[in-house]
């Protein structure tokens, strides 16, 4: 299956996925956050027991230490549905996140995949900075 293909169905796999779709809520409401899919369930080959790998982008975490940005994130995966499902979200800047792409760690990587979907907006696309 190539890039765009996996992709594709990633994004779909995505856009039907209510509990990240509310997370993605609240977390716009809380936060003014966008968010960003990657890792198993962005590939489409997460299974039921897969945590959700999330990217979290908003300028109000500049006002917070890194290791305390988002505090209630639990809180608001749990009200989105996450309740016993495993939650790996990262928190950045604007700035820091387009630092990250352009780098060669794991966003850098996912990106280049075609494998880090923008959830709410723009569902069912991968990268495209929409």
């Amino acid at each position: 299956m190539g890039a765009n293909a996996a992709a594709a169905t990633a994004g779909q796999i995505a856009a039907q996925d209510e509990r990240l779709v509310r997370f993605a809520r609240l977390m716009r409401q809380r936060y003014g956050a966008r968010l960003h899919l990657f890792g198993s369930r962005a590939r489409g080959t997460g299974g039921a027991e897969s945590d959700y790998d999330i990217v979290a982008v908003a300028p109000t975490f500049a006002m917070e230490r890194r290791v305390v940005r988002a505090p209630d994130r639990y809180k608001l995966w749990r009200e989105a549905g996450g309740t016993g499902i495993g939650l790996d979200l990262h928190c950045y800047t604007p700035e820091e996140f387009r630092a990250e792409l352009a780098g060669l760690g794991y966003l850098g990587q996912a990106k280049r995949r075609g494998e880090l979907i923008r959830v709410a907006r723009c569902l069912t696309a991968h990268w495209s900075g929409c």
